[in-house]
């Protein structure tokens, strides 16, 4: 098992480990024991022995009373915080609104003023780090000078028995991700919610804050169905002679975060950011789906940095266009062509509300073809070789002194190709992952076809083999290389077994079977440390 260094931020994996402990903790406290599970117990196996040792100890231990609002006694223990309703300072807790990660809100009320409170605290704090336990007050520091109708305002914080906490105005309802789960918004209700919380991004801004973890989650929806953003334990505050830089490191949601956020470049801390993640949200409440609906908060990166989300329109057809307008405008790859503020987005939103004309023209052909392009990528590579190769093909027919027999064969195999590739997009576009595997494999074969109708020589052509291995790396996943290596060995071998060539050198086959496999293991090698990378990246 590996232990973060005291400045690391948790894993995804020591998340989930820890939330797994805290449940245990609560069972122990119930005189209750659970299971390690299985799938924690592969990425920490000596923590089964330990927990098993633990329960033998327990089980010799001498039940102790603690008196969690004793003078001098210690609250930094989870287990004495789930024992409610319980005194803590001023405060009685009265049960809890919910936990993430890092963190547990619980209703309290204030004993003297009668009034209720959320009280926020970092449920590790015994384990916290330095890093953690500054960003825990930095939401504080952030939100505390904040007065807006939208944003959730924190009016006291400090530490209590060594337990950091914060007191937040109460929200008495549920959250935006909560909200649409239980029944999702039509599109005006979407964009009535959108109107507000973007005004409150906008009202950040004006703050010198950038939110940077601007998602559903973070949206809190009263009674009344009036929206407040909330959670600012990542903002970046900024003071009027700050350079507005950040760290090299993934910050936010992968599903909601900016392509530049998401790969830790240090000097793009901006609205922008916020205003793309506004966007990501609005094409969830409008489609149904994140712009990158991948389950892997890594593959939703690489995505995020290399492609571009469906047009809304395709995903759901009832989407006005003015509306799909304004959501892919937020969602630009480059920060500089989204709206130059939330207040525009707002804006826009109220005039598609109001059925009046937005202020975006529509886009050009070129933007739209550099769309199809990011969004697209294996499609317009196939098409455009494709393409290329028929130009060569039409030129050297052009140029020959007689018909070439194997013109129209191969002709005919690029464009069955072609219709082949595009039906290979639409399934992908749909969600259905084994056809990369399919598509890589079709692509060894039909070259293999081609090379079979091409005349001698042919010796430079098979260099197509390993630009097939290496275009397919593209897809950033490693199976997917050895696939296509696979592939291309047994094509060629077959194309060799097939020509029959008495002339080529018998060990000719083994040099390009070499060749292959060794550009195939360097491929397939490097796409397994950049994941490995971008895991760590992503997971701080």
């Amino acid at each position: 098992m590996t232990t973060p260094r005291p400045d690391d931020e948790p894993t995804s994996a020591e998340l989930e480990l820890l939330e797994w402990l805290d449940k245990y903790d609560d069972a122990l406290a119930r005189g209750e024991t659970i299971e390690f599970p299985s799938d924690l117990a592969k990425k920490f196996d000596k923590l089964p022995r330990w927990v098993q040792c633990l329960e033998r100890l327990g089980s010799l231990a001498i039940p102790q009373t603690i008196d969690s609002g004793a003078p001098g006694s210690s609250s930094r223990s989870s287990s004495s915080l789930t024992q409610l309703p319980r005194d803590f300072g001023a405060y009685e807790l009265l049960e809890e609104l919910g936990r993430g990660g890092m963190g547990v809100v619980y209703l309290g009320r204030h004993r003297k003023l009668d009034t209720h409170f959320a009280v926020k605290m970092i449920r590790t704090s015994e384990f916290a780090s330095e890093e953690e336990i500054r960003r825990f007050f930095q939401e504080a520091q952030a939100a505390s000078r904040l007065k807006h109708p939208n944003i959730v305002s924190v009016h006291d914080a400090g530490e209590l028995d060594g337990l950091p906490f914060l007191v937040m105005q109460y929200i008495r309802g549920e959250t935006l991700s909560e909200r649409t789960k239980r029944e999702p918004l039509d599109l005006d209700g979407a964009v009535r919610i959108l109107i507000p919380v973007a005004r409150a991004v906008d009202y950040l801004h004006s703050q010198g804050i950038i939110h940077r973890d601007v998602k559903p989650a973070n949206v809190l929806i009263d009674d009344d169905g009036v929206p407040h953003v909330t959670d600012f334990g990542l903002a970046k505050v900024f003071n009027v002679n700050q350079e507005q830089t950040a760290t090299g490191t993934v910050i936010g949601t992968p599903a909601y975060m900016a392509p530049e956020q998401a790969w830790g470049k240090t000097n793009t801390v901006c609205a922008a950011n916020d205003i793309y993640s506004l966007g990501a949200i609005l094409y969830e409440l409008i489609v149904g789906q994140t712009p990158f609906p991948e389950s892997n908060p890594l593959d939703q990166i690489l995505r995020l940095r290399d492609s571009e989300p469906r047009p809304p329109r395709r995903v759901n057809p009832l989407v006005p266009i003015e509306l799909e307008q304004i959501c892919l405008r937020c969602l630009e790859k480059q920060p500089g062509l989204r709206y130059e503020t939330a207040k525009d987005l707002a804006d826009d939103l109220e005039r598609f509300l109001h059925s009046e004309p937005i202020t975006l023209k529509p886009i050009g052909v070129w933007q739209r073809i550099r769309r199809w392009v990011r969004r697209e990528p294996a499609l317009v590579s196939h098409l455009a070789g494709f393409l290329t190769m028929a130009i060569i093909i039409e030129i050297r027919q052009i140029l020959a002194s007689q018909p070439r027999a194997s013109f129209y064969p191969v002709m005919v195999i690029l464009l069955t190709w072609s219709l082949l590739a595009t039906a290979m997009q639409k399934l992908l576009i749909r969600g259905k992952l084994w056809v990369r595997y399919v598509w890589v494999a079709m692509d060894a074969v039909l070259f293999t076809v081609a090379l079979n109708f091409a005349q001698p020589p042919i010796e430079s052509l098979l260099l197509g083999y390993p630009m097939l291995i290496a275009a397919c790396s593209l897809w950033y996943e490693p199976t997917v290389v050895l696939v296509m290596t696979i592939a291309s060995v047994v094509s060629y071998l077959t194309l060799f077994t097939l020509r029959g060539d008495s002339q080529t050198p018998v060990h000719y086959p083994f040099i390009v079977t070499g060749m292959l496999l060794v550009v195939g293991g360097i491929t397939f090698g490097l796409i397994r440390r950049i994941r490995k990378l971008l895991d760590l990246q992503a997971n701080g």
